[in-house]
């Protein structure tokens, strides 16, 4: 499966703490605060995994984005964008906002490789509380959205009310800090049927 989207799509919504919100949903809540590797969650709930880079490179973080960074001088960041799928259905976009210092200490060469992997088996980056977000279906990028099952897309489009919710996390490294952000795209196990045809 080859995924057509811009990049970077980006993420300049409000986060909130979990304190300031409601998430409606167990099953939705499960997936949102589960504090282990999401991407071997998606692998464990799929038969066949696969990760698209959407692209990385050097980019300015948005203006919500740089508090949690707390750049200490460290000026130059590198935005990664990649879609975790699931059985050849997009499940996941995942945005990340990484120095370049850390970048060339420890993930350089990265490619597909999933970042998760990484950050999950190195005890040296230590993970923040998350805080989550909500955004209308119709505000995500639709090309990359709608290469849901065509099931799922129809009833999406179908809804207007329907939210996609999404979590970050700040993971500390030595003085560093990058931001990992992660979307659940309308194919996603996290959202139930009752919860799509609400």
């Amino acid at each position: 499966m080859s995924l057509i989207a811009d990049f970077p799509i980006g993420l300049a919504v409000d986060w909130l703490s979990l304190a300031e919100v409601n998430i409606p949903e167990p099953r939705l809540k499960n997936w949102l605060l589960d504090t282990g590797s999401l991407t071997e969650r998606v692998q464990s709930a799929c038969g066949e995994f696969s990760l698209q880079l959407l692209g990385q490179q050097t980019l300015e973080p948005h203006s919500t984005e740089l508090p949690l960074l707390q750049a200490n001088g460290q000026t130059t960041y590198q935005i990664r964008e990649i879609v975790l799928c699931g059985d050849e259905q997009p499940w996941v976009f995942a945005r990340s906002v990484i120095p370049q210092a850390v970048i060339d200490a420890e993930l350089s060469n990265l490619g597909s490789e999933p970042l998760g992997k990484r950050l999950f088996n190195d005890k040296r980056f230590v993970r923040s509380e998350f805080q989550v977000c909500t955004l209308p279906y119709a505000q995500f990028p639709q090309h990359l959205a709608e290469q849901s099952s065509s099931q799922l897309s129809t009833q999406l489009k179908n809804n207007t009310k329907q939210n996609l919710w999404g979590r970050r996390s700040v993971f500390t490294f030595g003085s560093h800090h990058l931001i990992v952000a992660e979307v659940f795209l309308p194919g996603s196990p996290a959202y139930g049927q009752n919860n799509l045809q609400k």
